[in-house]
Parts: C-alpha cells; structure tokens; sequence
C-alpha cells in the first residue's frame, strides 16, 4: 500500500514540475507580441494550422470562417495564441484586446456593420443560440478537446507542423490539466466513456434533426451560427483520427452532418489543401 507521505511527495513532485513547465509556457507564449497591423484590421491570435484542420481550434475555425464569409480584413498571428484570459483564440483591433468567440463576433459585427444574421427573425436566432451552445459549452470538450488530449494524442500531435517533442508534451500537460478541470466544472469527469457517447450521440441527433435536408443550419442563406458549427464539426471530420470514435459516430449516424460539413468547405474554403500546405 502506497504511503500518505508518498503520496504527498509524488504531488509536491508533480506540483513543483508542472509550476515550471507552466512557467516554460507563459515565457513562450504570453510574452509581448511586437506584430502590429493598420487600423481597422484585425489580428487574430490562434493557434497554427495542421496537416488536416486550418485550425485545430473549433472556436478559431468559427472567427476565419466568419471573416472569410463576411470579408473581414485580419491577419494571423501564432506567436501569442492565448491571450489576456489565457484562452485561444483572441483578437487585436484598434490596439484593444477583445476575447471570447462569441464576444468577437458581436463586436466585429456592430464595428463593420455586418448584415450576415440580419434576415433571421427572433425564433431562427433562438434556434441558432440553442443549437450553437449546444455543442459549444458540451458537446467539444467532450468530443474533440477530450479525444486530442486523454484518447488520441500521438495522432493529433502527429499531424502538428514542425513542432519538438518538448513542447508537444508541455502542452499535453498543460492542456491536460485544463480540461481535466473544465469537465470537472461540468461534471463531466463522473461519467463513463459510454455514457459521454450517448450523451454526444443525443447531441448531434438534436443538430442532425434540426438540419434535415436544409443547405445551411437555419435555411438557404448562411449565418454566423453556420460558421460556428462548421468550425465544431470540421475539427471532427478533418481534424480527428479517421478511426475515433466521434469520426465513426458521425459518419455512420449522421451523414446529413458530414454532407453539411463537406459542403461549407467547398463553398467557403475552396483554397483548404493549399492553405495546409503553407
């Protein structure tokens, strides 16, 4: 039987080791960005593309794909992905920092007068909240966040560009400890792998239901929401091992998903393969 003074020891160990790699990364990644852009651009702070996602961020995928849709000017910044709430992604505009996805969009929205949602009525952007929370405060962290980090790390980091064996394994213990702590807060560590796959298999049948046969998620033009549930599932379809459990579960179930997914791509990111490449 393991002592309580081993015990104690392994944790001041492990504490102590993970204070200095967290160190390691806050020297590498918050350190002071000396990019600059012109007024009224944007400088979108994530994290590189892989071999297979142009951002292996759901949340990031969501803000390109809304820029590309709405012509957004922006630039890309890598050097200092996490930004003053120490998440990824977030922007620069103006010399101000703005943080949160949503937030963002909301902003860059009333700052350039976009008219993408405009058209929806009160219900469609009630529908379009729902079906975006959904999957956005559940759904990833129990699907793509968990699969990278705890079921399938050697085939996502894999596919990381240029990236050392140090640093791969600092951010798997960074980000371990993350989302070991944000599927605490939803309760989620509780739960067996079969139950977190029938919770996500009730989850995307509620999405796959509400699509249908639809050419986008609330009709036949495309919206903020669209860009955001791109973003989720093309980190499924493109961005997880072809042999996960959430990439079997979505082509085998839900095929209206992937068609969905395919298509955006093709419509919004014709250049995919060759942006990959860069």
């Amino acid at each position: 039987m393991t002592s309580l003074s081993t015990v104690d020891t392994k944790y001041v160990l492990a504490g102590t080791a993970a204070a200095g790699l967290l160190g390691y990364l806050a020297i590498k990644f918050f350190k002071k960005n000396a990019k600059t852009v012109d007024p009224g651009v944007v400088l979108l702070h994530h994290f590189p593309s892989t071999s297979t996602i142009l951002s292996p961020s759901p949340f990031a995928l969501k803000l390109l794909t809304f820029f590309r849709l709405t012509g957004i000017p922006y630039e890309n910044d890598y050097d200092q992905p996490l930004g003053p709430k120490q998440k990824a992604p977030w922007i620069e505009i103006d010399g101000k920092a703005h943080t949160d996805s949503s937030f963002i969009i909301e902003y860059l929205t009333d700052y350039f007068k976009i008219t993408l949602d405009e058209h929806l009525s009160e219900e469609e952007r009630a529908l379009g909240r729902v079906v975006q929370k959904t999957f956005e405060e559940n759904t990833v962290y129990i699907t793509v966040a968990r699969n990278r980090i705890f079921e399938d790390s050697e085939w996502f980091f894999s596919t990381a560009k240029s990236i050392s064996w140090i640093v791969r394994n600092l951010f798997l213990w960074s980000f371990k400890s993350r989302l070991g702590k944000n599927l605490k807060s939803h309760g989620m560590d509780k739960h067996s792998d079969e139950e977190i796959r029938h919770i996500t298999e009730g989850d995307l049948q509620a999405i796959s239901t509400i699509l249908g046969d639809k050419h986008y998620i609330l009709g036949d033009r495309p919206t903020s929401y669209d860009c955001a549930l791109f973003g989720y599932l093309a980190n499924i379809v493109y961005g997880l091992n072809p042999q996960s459990w959430p990439n079997i579960m979505l082509r085998d179930k839900f095929p209206n998903l992937v068609e969905y997914t395919d298509r955006l791509k093709a419509e919004f990111w014709s250049d995919w393969d060759e942006l990959l490449t860069k």
